[in-house]
């Protein structure tokens, strides 16, 4: 008997089907929705909006991150519309979309990273924090980039500018030469650390202040082995010894000494990893205002969290039950946006009976003003600032990197608690009755 096959109906889309998610979200937020579609300026908006109801401390950094991330892209989509015009090519149109909906999608992501941060989650609002005395991100590249320049060479003497000069029309004749065969003919000298003709690794000595960061490692790695453990350090710690060439072998494969171009590459490699884990010096004027923040000599306005107002919502409006999104899309999705672990990234609340993400919330502000004290004073214990050489030893210090650091002081006794050992002698002891 021949088999009859049945025709399927195609299953529905998965972005047919979520369009009801939509309809089964609860009406509860802690934040202003975005508009749809959401276009730059609406984000651009919410960012700024954001970015006030940080302390005062941050919202100069991030108000300006914000406004620069804008117009740059604003000026690139300028320069390609001027692109486009003269143009009808189909993969430059699909390429600028990429791009326009690229930055779009990051700014949003950026949006929600800042809305979580002030609605209570203290992770992100430290990291909030480390970008903004850099920690991480662009502050910390530019830290770092000032901080590892050589300092300029001294003149030159005659004889030494004629060295120079020889050096430089040697390695252009080299270069010269090597050009004109091809790759696969080129013989390589072992003993040069830079044999390549396009892409060209210099020695990292050449290029970064080598012994000014030797001392910086040692100067962190100490600080890292004494520090109590209320610090908060964005990276991991630094390696146990200063050595750039501990993972270069002392021969090769083949027996033979190890390759100078070889040796640069590890080098290299080694620097780029210790780089990326150690925090450059900030300025003098920002170590002192993290130092009075600490300590509680700032006053409250400069690190205070603003007071903010809950998010004017509509009247409840009695809605049908959503039972699309109930018989079409599975109850674990419908029920993310509002469980524990997502609530502070979409918003999102629960308002039923058994609910586990509706709690007590503090009047004004998610933190309180000793969790603020305490996370600034993890940021001035990870900062340093170059001192003086005559500053730093009268300090103690074997270098001039002063840190953050804070000293053991015995609180002052109340006046109940000078009542319980009222009549105890310096050894603890009470006076003997006669």
């Amino acid at each position: 008997m021949p088999t009859v096959r049945i025709p399927l109906k195609k299953p529905v889309p998965r972005q047919q089907v979520y369009k009801h998610l939509e309809a089964a979200q609860s009406t509860s937020t802690t934040r202003i929705p975005l508009p749809r579609p959401a276009r730059p300026l609406h984000v651009y908006r919410h960012l700024l909006r954001a970015t006030t109801y940080f302390p005062l401390v941050c919202r100069t950094y991030l108000e300006g991150r914000v406004k620069s991330g804008f117009r740059r892209e604003q000026a690139r989509a300028r320069t390609a519309e001027t692109h486009l015009a003269s143009t009808r090519s189909r993969e430059a149109r699909e390429e600028e979309n990429f791009h326009r909906t690229k930055a779009l999608e990051e700014g949003k992501r950026k949006l929600s990273v800042l809305n979580t941060a002030l609605a209570g989650d203290l992770v992100r609002f430290r990291r909030v924090l480390w970008h903004v005395f850099g920690r991480l991100g662009k502050r910390r590249r530019e830290l770092m980039a000032a901080f590892v320049q050589k300092e300029p060479d001294a003149p030159l003497n005659s004889q030494q500018l004629e060295e120079k000069l020889a050096q430089m029309e040697k390695d252009s004749r080299k270069k010269a030469e090597l050009l004109k065969l091809p790759p696969n003919k080129r013989v390589y000298d072992r003993t040069d650390p830079t044999p390549w003709v396009n892409q060209k690794l210099s020695p990292i000595e050449d290029n970064w202040d080598i012994a000014k960061l030797s001392k910086f490692f040692d100067s962190q790695k100490d600080i890292q082995k004494n520090l109590t453990a209320s610090a908060s350090w964005p990276r991991k710690e630094l390696p146990h010894r200063y050595n750039p060439q501990a993972n270069v072998p002392d021969k090769d494969q083949f027996g033979r000494p190890t390759p100078a171009r070889r040796v640069t590459k590890l080098t290299r490699r080694w620097w780029k990893d210790v780089a990326d884990r150690l925090m450059p010096p900030v300025d003098k004027s920002d170590w002192d205002l993290l130092q009075s923040i600490a300590t509680g000599d700032a006053p409250r306005r400069l690190w205070g969290m603003p007071p903010r107002r809950p998010i004017a919502l509509g009247e409840r409006v009695e809605v049908n039950f959503p039972w699309a999104a109930h018989a079409t899309i599975p109850v674990r999705d419908i029920e993310k946006p509002r469980s524990r672990k997502f609530t502070w990234l979409s918003g999102k609340k629960d308002d039923g009976p058994f609910s586990q993400t509706v709690s007590k919330e503090r009047h004004g502000s998610p933190y309180s003003d000793r969790q603020l004290r305490r996370e600034f004073l993890k940021m001035w214990e990870t900062s340093s600032y170059v001192a003086q050489p005559q500053a730093a030893a009268a300090k103690g210090k074997p270098n001039n990197f002063i840190w953050g650091t804070r000293e053991a002081v015995l609180p002052v006794p109340s006046a109940a608690q000078q009542l319980i050992f009222e009549g105890v002698d310096a050894k603890g002891q009470l006076p003997r009755a006669k």
